[in-house]
């Protein structure tokens, strides 16, 4: 298997495995507070990677140079927190239309910002990647009838912060260099995010009790903390120094669809054709993306040309 396949996999799976969480962690997050809850499932994740960190990876953890803190809390903080954030805030104050156009745009983002700050080669085939991931994750998100509620520019703003934030999150990823293997920066990331994460944690807890957590939730955010955040950014570093910027950004436009999957095999949610529809445009998407077509016409045109 080729290196760029098999990094192109390793961040498919990474966001198979975030988008599969948002009907399995929806209920728990509509009992337990945002930051209570994102901080508890960060703390669960990094005490599941550190004593793998500690026997795979042997890192000392109180020897890691500050560049590469500095690198993976800057990923945390882009990818995991102010991501977060701004979508949170964004969400109730936009239609479900604009919501789903406007996050859908992720992979745009990352062209843009890799090519014109990076200097990433813009080829025919990316360019019809990034078209075909936004139309796929709009064709799957729009609501059924309705524009679904109203738009306000602040709304707006918070949503295209939050893509900006996901954009350069993926974007810095495969260009800075940090020593720490893949599974010592995802639990990296998931103590930085902890940090980053409990101020408002304990503004949330003056006015709820850990105490009133069920079985039930404690369950999700053991589920959250291993499958969401620790395994998935562990997969993520380890695929995206291996593809474009552009490739890990298209790979984003999976999550809708294995959220879908999840709530029909688990929920009883039926899968619709346009789903369908979108899951099979989101495949194309991810191979155009490492597949140069324009080299791939010219080839054609050559052979068929009796000259």
């Amino acid at each position: 298997m080729s290196k760029k396949l098999s990094g192109l996999i390793y961040v498919a799976l990474c966001y198979i495995l975030v988008g599969s969480s948002y009907p399995i962690a929806q209920q728990a997050m509509e009992q337990v507070p945002t930051w209570t809850f994102t901080s508890i499932t960060f703390a669960i994740g990094f005490l599941f990677l550190l004593p793998i960190t500690l026997k795979s990876d042997r890192t000392n953890w109180f020897k890691i140079a500050p560049r590469d803190w500095f690198i993976v809390a800057l990923l945390s903080l882009l990818g995991a927190v102010l991501y977060t954030v701004f979508l949170l805030y964004g969400l109730p104050s936009t239609s479900a239309t604009t919501a789903s156009v406007v996050t859908s745009a992720a992979p745009a983002f990352v062209v843009v910002i890799s090519t014109l700050f990076f200097r990433e080669k813009l080829s025919f085939g990316v360019a019809m990647s990034v078209v075909l991931a936004i139309i796929s994750v709009v064709v799957i998100s729009l609501p059924s009838g309705g524009e679904g509620g109203t738009t306000t520019a602040m709304g707006l703003i918070f949503l295209l912060l939050s893509t900006l934030s996901n954009a350069l999150n993926i974007v810095f990823a495969g260009k800075l260099q940090c020593s720490l293997k893949p599974i010592s920066m995802s639990a990296g990331v998931c103590l930085t995010g902890l940090i980053f994460s409990l101020p408002m944690t304990f503004s949330e807890l003056h006015s709820y009790s850990l105490s009133s957590l069920s079985a039930s939730n404690i369950g999700v955010m053991v589920y959250y903390g291993i499958f969401v955040w620790a395994v998935p950014y562990m997969l993520f570093f380890k695929g995206v120094s291996c593809i474009s910027s552009a490739s890990a950004g298209i790979c984003v436009s999976v999550v809708p669809v294995a959220a879908m999957v999840t709530a029909a095999l688990f929920y009883g949610q039926s899968i619709t054709m346009v789903g369908i529809i979108a899951t099979l445009i989101i495949i194309a998407s991810i191979v155009f993306s490492e597949v140069d077509l324009s080299k791939l016409l010219r080839k054609s045109a050559l052979s068929r040309d009796p000259a």
